[in-house]
């Protein structure tokens, strides 16, 4: 008996996301991509908060594995957004950083490191020596992926793509301040080995 109420209450349930508009209203905020998702406040926030959330998290990483955590913060957020037609720009956006730091992480991997894991994540090191340019380079595809999602979109699409180009940005002002404090420490060091030097 328990068994029979338990295969009508399954199969009430799968007709009932089978409508039209249940199927609708999946769409609309759904976060696992599809050609029939517009773009919309719900989902542009949400991809928003996450590169914003994850790259902060990131900084806090040593900095030899925080390469390796952007790329899965923008492979994350292009996830999200892939296969919607109506954001295809902000993915391809997305991507491009993803795919440019991965280049850069494979790379510059250190072998004499272990992987660090977090959570559910694990993060390949690069090494120290290779910081430097991949901040820069880093920085340079932040930028392409800005001039791609700002470049003439369409009137609904350009609030959505302004908030994306926006929060890497942002991104891209924290990943230079650590840039400029990594430059600052080794022009210290350096000073402190002159001075020892010649002591």
């Amino acid at each position: 008996m328990r068994r029979t109420i338990q295969v009508v209450t399954l199969a009430a349930a799968l007709a009932a996301f089978a409508s039209p508009s249940a199927q609708a209203n999946y769409g609309e905020g759904s976060s696992s991509g599809g050609s029939n998702i517009r773009v919309n406040t719900r989902l542009t926030d949400m991809v928003v908060r996450d590169l914003r959330q994850d790259f902060g998290e990131c900084l806090q990483l040593f900095p030899a594995y925080r390469y390796d955590c952007y790329r899965i913060s923008y492979r994350s957020a292009a996830v999200q957004l892939k296969g919607s037609i109506d954001y295809q720009p902000a993915y391809e956006a997305l991507r491009l950083v993803e795919q440019r730091i991965s280049t850069l992480v494979k790379a510059n991997t250190d072998p004499s490191q272990k992987k660090l894991r977090k959570g559910l994540q694990r993060f390949t090191p690069v090494t120290e020596a290779a910081l430097p340019a991949m901040k820069q380079e880093t920085i340079r595809a932040m930028e392409e992926a800005q001039t791609l999602l700002l470049r003439s979109p369409a009137p609904h699409q350009k609030p959505h793509f302004q908030k994306i180009a926006a929060v890497i940005d942002s991104n891209k002002v924290l990943l230079r301040s650590a840039l400029l404090k990594l430059q600052d420490r080794a022009i210290r060091l350096a000073g402190w080995l002159v001075n020892r030097a010649g002591g």
